[in-house]
């Protein structure tokens, strides 16, 4: 059982007051440079977009480039500095000490950033997110544990769609892997491989942008459905047996009503279980090393995580109804703690106790800021009024990558739709024999246009928002 230890707290005390002495572990030989690209506020004031979000640590983050001289920086949002800048390429990670808090992220191109503590300590569990903050693509990076956790640790691929795949290892540039995998299937890096995969870089791609890539050195993930998100109706994990030989299985239902599901063994064909999950509700099953196949009517949320089992040290990210990870609201379990984190100013938040009904936390929170709660092991549901992330745990032993990467493809709709807008502000303009003007172009979003905004959004990202979000996200969005 991986409960928190001595050591961990102080190593991360260290770590936090030691933060500007720390090397940073750059896996590149490239020299690193600071980002300097001059950025104007406003989804209205360029035509690119310096990409920008938040996240939170409890003391690592390890970046991850996918395209050539991405410049990034680090601000801590609590100490109002850059802890970090530099310049990141394809299959380039930097690992870097940040210490736990809230942080900015910046960057002129998309990368990915894993949080918590994926090096210092290796019993972690978590799906790779691409620089779009997706789960299911046809290409990814990831820097693997430091060191092998337990003998059942294992990497599987996982792939809905035929598809020919390559594992490539960046850290010794030869091809790891490759060949075919089956709609439905997966290929698996076993233990007995990892221990030569240590801090290696792996980049996983696929013809096919269908499949999915499980890093399980420990339990405290939620699972992707067949079309990506952390919603659906069809789920494929492996279910270990890293804790004291299983881990739970957690089926997490946000509708107002019960829905059926099934669990069944992938391997053997078994029906492990079949039944209801409550409405705004969750249902367990104890399982110990099964590959297994969730089915539901409505759509659900899966998570790999442990549900009333106090004190054990690990983090996850929460799904939400809509299964991006950044929403208004959630049902997560947790073993300890939980921290609720907004991407948005004004934002009223509301925490309840699953099983006592007892509003736990409520409060209003500012867009980058963070609220740590610590309710105890249980279920809870967060609600509020703009979309936040929320992560569950305990500790200091864990990791997960972050979901505000999606934030970056949301960014990009804006931005796209801030080019229509402009384009129809003209012709209106011209049909109106006038002028277009600076104050046409910088003029407050019509209700028609909020409409717009939120039927593209909704469309190609199923995500909701609200005018309100949308008019904070558009104002503060860095373009150049």
């Amino acid at each position: 059982m991986k409960r928190t230890a001595l050591v961990s707290l102080l190593a991360l005390m260290i770590a936090s007051t030691a933060q500007a002495k720390a090397p940073v572990q750059v896996a590149s030989k490239e020299v690193v440079k600071p980002a300097t690209v001059e950025t104007k506020k406003g989804a209205f004031a360029g035509d690119r977009l310096m990409y920008t979000t938040y996240f939170y640590t409890a003391g690592e983050a390890i970046v991850h480039g996918y395209e050539e001289g991405t410049n990034a920086k680090i601000i801590s949002l609590e100490q109002g500095k850059t802890v970090w800048s530099g310049t990141v390429g394809p299959g380039q990670t930097v690992n870097i000490p940040t210490g736990r808090g809230v942080f900015g992220f910046v960057t002129d191109k998309k990368a990915s950033v894993l949080v918590g503590t994926p090096q210092s300590c290796t019993a972690v569990g978590y799906y790779v997110r691409d620089q779009n903050g997706q789960q299911l693509s046809n290409k990814f990076f990831t820097e693997l544990p430091s060191s092998v956790s337990h003998a059942d640790a294992r990497v599987i691929v996982w792939a809905w769609e035929d598809t020919d795949f390559e594992i490539l290892d960046h850290t010794t540039e030869k091809s790891y892997a490759k060949g075919k995998i089956k709609g439905g299937e997966f290929y698996e890096i076993p233990n007995s491989a990892l221990h030569a995969l240590n801090s290696h870089v792996l980049e996983i791609s696929s013809t096919k942008k269908k499949i999915s890539v499980q890093v399980y050195y420990d339990e405290g993930f939620f699972v992707p459905s067949r079309d990506g998100r952390l919603a659906g109706k069809i789920f494929k994990t492996y279910v270990g047996a890293i804790t004291e030989g299983s881990n739970d299985l957690n089926l997490v239902n946000h509708n107002s009503r019960p829905t059926a599901a099934t669990i069944k063994d992938i391997k053997t064909g078994e029906k492990l279980w079949s039944g209801e999950v409550p409405a705004g509700g969750i249902h367990t099953l104890r399982l110990s090393k099964k590959y297994v196949q969730v089915e539901s009517d409505d759509e659900i949320s899966v998570s790999v995580a442990p549900k009333n089992f106090n004190g054990y040290a690990e983090h996850h990210f929460a799904a939400g109804f809509e299964g991006m990870g950044i929403e208004t609201d959630f049902i997560n379990t947790t073993s300890e703690e939980l921290w609720v984190f907004s991407y948005y100013d004004k934002n009223n938040v509301t925490v309840t106790n699953l099983d006592t009904k007892e509003v736990i936390w409520e409060g209003t929170l500012a867009a980058g800021s963070a609220r740590g709660l610590r309710p105890g092991g249980g279920n809870y549901r967060v609600k509020s009024s703009a979309s936040t992330s929320v992560m569950g745990g305990s500790s200091t032993c864990g990791a997960e990558y972050s979901p505000a990467g999606g934030m970056f493809r949301i960014d990009e709709e804006l931005l796209e739709a801030a080019k229509v807008i402009i384009e129809e502000r003209k012709a209106r303009a011209k049909a109106e024999g006038r002028t277009f003007t600076a104050q046409d172009a910088a003029a407050p979003l019509s209700a028609s246009e909020k409409a717009a905004v939120k039927k593209r959004v909704k469309k190609n990202l199923n995500k909701s928002m609200n005018d309100d979000e949308i008019e904070q996200r558009m104002e503060s969005m860095s373009t150049y």
